[in-house]
Parts: C-alpha cells; structure tokens; sequence
C-alpha cells in the first residue's frame, strides 16, 4: 500500500544529452540490520523605580532626572547629524529590498531569482513538505507520521542549514540512527556527501534565501525479513549567489536536483542502535556549479565573465533540470 503527494517517484528515466554537472553517485551499501536482522514573583521595573523613590529625597531624583535630559539631547543631536551625513552622502539611495527576498550585494540591491527558472519556487523550508500520514503495512499511523518528521529535518539540515554549508555535518548526522551516523561520517572527509548534502564554498558570495520544489512517497516494504518504512524524496534545490550586475538573469543560480531514498526499520525488528532513520540510496546532478569546487564536494556558481558570457548563462540552456515532471538529466559534463 502506498500513500503519495502530489505523485509517486517514477523509476530513474533513461540518460537524455543535456549539458550538466553531475555528483558522483555512489550506491549505498545496506546496513548490518538489513544484511543480518537482529531481533516566586520578581519585581518589575516599574517596582524598582517605587523603591528607589521611597528611599530617595526628591532634590537626588531632580539631579538623576537632569543628567537623563541632557544624555538623550546630546545623543538626538549626534543620531541626526549621522542622518543627515547618510542623505548627502546617498542622496537617490534606493529603498530597503524586502527581507524575504535574496538579494545582491554587488553595485545595488536586485533579487537574485528574477527571471530564473527557480523565480516560482518556494522558500527553502516551506517547500519541505510531507504527505498524510496513514497506517501502512505493519506500521501504524503514528510511527508513519514519526518516520516523515524525521526525512523532514534530514531534508532540512543536509540541504538548507546554515551548519551544513559551513562544512559541519554534525547537526545532520545527529538525526539518523546511531549506526547509520557511523556508516556516513566518512563521506564527509572523502567529499562523497553531495548526492545528500550541500556545502559552499564562497561562504562570502552566497546568499540566504535558497528556494526548492519536490515530492514525497512511501510505502511499506520488507528486505532480509526486516520491515521496513521507505520513504523517497525528489527535490530541486536552487541556492542564490551574489554575481555581477551585469550577468543576465539566473547567472547567479545554482540547481541541485537529488533523489533519495530514505528507510526507517520497523523498531521491533532491529537493535537499539539501528533504530531511527537510515540513507538507503542517493544521486544528483547539478546545474551551473563550478566543476573544479564541485569535485571536491563543494558548491559554487560558475563564474560569469562579461568578454567571455556575455548575454549567456555559463552552464548553457539547464534542460529539464528544474522540471520535476521532466526526467532528470544525466549526462557528465564536468
């Protein structure tokens, strides 16, 4: 039985000729448990003030209050001379950009995904969305419901969170079973992590704000006589840049489209320290990545060079990359 939203993952599609940087795919080896089963009331401020003045004589509190004035009149007049050194100084300074929006820091404010095929996409968490959960097999609605929060946060931590790009993997890894940290921590020092994770590699050229498109299944399965909850992802992640403000539109747009599978044990089959979430498998291809940074796992745009690009992005046309109706592309170009 199976429970999808919007659609179930298709089997991957057959290589199609698009030009595109593709991450290392590395199948998962199956984990030991799937190779050999094993069954009082503070005062306020205020009240501090009625204190004080009940212990004071007025001419103390007619000092206090005068050194107060002359402190806020000589700090208003220092607020508005640095005001008015602002407006000469930018005197058609453009208006604050909307916080909700990633914008450049190069020249001018400007949002980075205008014109981009990732322009429609939702903000980064908001997109990370789980179907129902509903009682599958021999896993109940509750335990259904669990294994789903708990893809929820993997998706978010390898893929959105600040931790993970600066190269720290530990926030992540602390939400999967405790043999399955083990099993992955290694692909963190030999940067074969990118078919999962994403790490940056200008922390000083990339912007907040990433945005990303993608659908969830599950169904309940069984493998060496363990039962198993499997859940697949497919998501389109798309992370802004900061690029030159001549580059056309969506030149400072990285896509990283992944799918993974991910397994949750039934906790009666298992030992202890297999419970919880599992990688069972992952792949992804990327689209306008820089392929040296790339091959050491790092992510980064492929820089834009007006003698050289021109009007082009320099990744070319990205196919169906952002189409999650479309079958990924697969073919190497890095």
């Amino acid at each position: 039985m199976e429970h999808t939203s919007p659609e179930p993952v298709d089997p991957p599609p057959p290589p199609v000729a698009v030009a595109v940087a593709v991450a290392e795919v590395n199948p998962v080896q199956l984990p030991d448990w799937l190779r050999a089963p094993q069954t009082e009331h503070q005062p306020t401020g205020w009240d501090r003030v009625r204190f004080f003045s009940a212990r004071h004589n007025g001419a103390l509190l007619l000092g206090f209050g005068l050194v107060l004035a002359l402190l806020m009149v000589v700090g208003g007049v220092v607020l508005v001379g640095r005001v008015a050194d602002g407006i000469q100084a930018s005197p058609s300074a453009s208006p604050t950009p909307s916080p909700t929006l990633p914008v450049s820091r190069v020249g001018e404010p400007r949002d980075l995904f205008a014109g981009a095929p990732a322009a429609s996409f939702a903000p980064g968490e908001q997109a990370v969305r789980m179907p129902a959960a509903k009682a599958t097999g021999p896993f109940t609605t509750a335990q259904v419901r669990t294994a789903l929060e708990s893809v929820r946060k993997a998706l978010i931590k390898s893929r959105l969170d600040t931790s993970m790009f600066m190269g720290d993997p530990e926030p992540f890894l602390a939400l999967l079973a405790p043999d399955a940290r083990e099993r992955l921590r290694p692909d963190f020092t030999s940067n074969t992590f990118l078919r999962y994770a994403t790490r940056m590699a200008s922390p000083s050229e990339w912007e907040p704000g990433a945005r990303a498109d993608g659908r969830v299944s599950y169904r309940a399965t069984e493998e060496n006589g363990i039962r198993v909850l499997e859940v697949s992802t497919e998501f389109v992640w798309a992370y802004p840049f900061d690029v030159d403000l001549r580059a056309p539109a969506g030149a400072g747009v990285v896509a990283l489209r992944d799918r993974v599978v991910w397994q949750v044990p039934h906790s009666d089959d298992v030992r202890a320290s297999s419970k919880g979430l599992w990688l069972g498998s992952a792949e992804a291809i990327t689209w306008n990545a820089d392929c040296a940074q790339l091959r050491d796992g790092w992510v980064r745009e492929q820089y834009w060079l007006a003698d050289l690009h021109g009007k082009r992005i320099p990744a070319g046309d990205p196919g169906t990359i952002f189409d999650l109706g479309a079958p990924a592309p697969t073919t190497m170009r890095c």
